[in-house]
């Protein structure tokens, strides 16, 4: 008995609706600063992959200076059907290990891929806002005012200048500075 095209078209897509996608979301541990050359191993591999970074912004030399880096350092996540991908990705170039309890690679949610997902924009990048309330009190962990204490006062700018209140020989003193300079005092 012959078939039509028609017919053998739909008989494949039967087939791809029944075939069950196996691809499971793990996380893979690199070896020290390798998440970014894993991360093109791996795509090169045709295997998906993710990686959400953060932009840091860290004082030095009188600059603010941005650097992104990886969310998890040394961690990534892959997409995998481990039947096909295992000792691909274990055996590629960076990668330390795939996690899970002893030698079993144990997947995690497709809801933790999409919460982080959805925190993050253009190119990966994960922004992670601490918000100051006015009369919060802030350390500043750099510059020239470095340990002292002082209140938050208000954000000048989107560019990240603050402004807050230090107390100097009895005075509050507002003070100008980056954004990235202070961390909230618990």
């Amino acid at each position: 008995q012959g078939y039509t095209v028609d017919e053998m078209n739909n008989s494949n897509e039967i087939n791809n609706i029944n075939e069950i996608d196996l691809r499971l979301w793990y996380v893979i541990h690199t070896k020290p600063g390798n998440e970014h050359r894993v991360e093109m191993n791996l795509f090169n591999q045709e295997i998906e992959v993710f990686l959400p970074l953060l932009e840091t912004f860290q004082y030095s030399h009188g600059k603010v200076i941005q650097k992104i880096k990886p969310l998890f350092p040394n961690y990534l996540f892959a997409r995998l059907d481990l039947n096909l991908h295992y000792y691909k990705v274990k055996y590629t170039r960076g990668v330390n290990k795939i996690l899970g309890s002893g030698v079993e690679p144990i997947p995690i949610s497709e809801k933790v891929i999409q919460t982080i997902r959805e925190r993050t924009g253009k190119g990966n990048l994960v922004k992670l806002e601490e918000e100051w309330r006015e009369g919060d009190l802030v350390r500043i962990h750099s510059g020239p005012f470095k340990e002292l204490i002082g209140v938050f006062q208000k954000k000048m700018s989107d560019n990240g200048r603050v402004r807050i209140l230090l107390n100097l020989i009895g005075v509050d003193v507002p003070v100008q500075i980056s954004r990235w300079q202070i961390k909230k005092v618990a």
